[in-house]
């Protein structure tokens, strides 16, 4: 039903990306700096409450799409290493799987640390 071209490029999605060491800082720099927005939208604009607004889902939604635009060259844009963790089972891929780890949850601790 599906060419195995795209089958193959499905199951990759974003690790077809990170290929080699030299790209490594950009990719970290990116999940860091792509988890850190997003985390800061919903922070202050769901959970604080001097800042609370109806409108988060709507501003979340802009800023994953806004950071699949930016950062999708960069790093695949997981965001999420839960997201990132079924399409590695899947195509197999570990060697710069624990960039999909270090650079979310580095961006969730920046963004905790810029509202606290």
């Amino acid at each position: 039903m599906t060419p195995s071209e795209r089958y193959i490029n499905a199951t990759g999605a974003a690790f077809s990306i990170l290929k080699s060491d030299e790209q490594l800082p950009g990719a970290i720099f990116g999940e860091v700096a792509m988890t850190c927005l997003v985390t800061m939208v919903v922070l202050l604009g769901a959970v604080n409450g001097k800042s609370k607004s109806p409108m988060v889902p709507f501003m979340v939604g802009c800023t994953v799409i806004v950071n699949i635009l930016a950062g999708g060259d960069v790093s695949g844009t997981c965001l999420n290493p839960a997201r990132a963790f079924g399409p590695a089972v899947v195509a197999g891929y570990w060697e710069y799987h624990w960039v999909y780890w270090v650079g979310p949850i580095g961006g969730g601790l920046v963004a905790a640390a810029l509202v606290r």
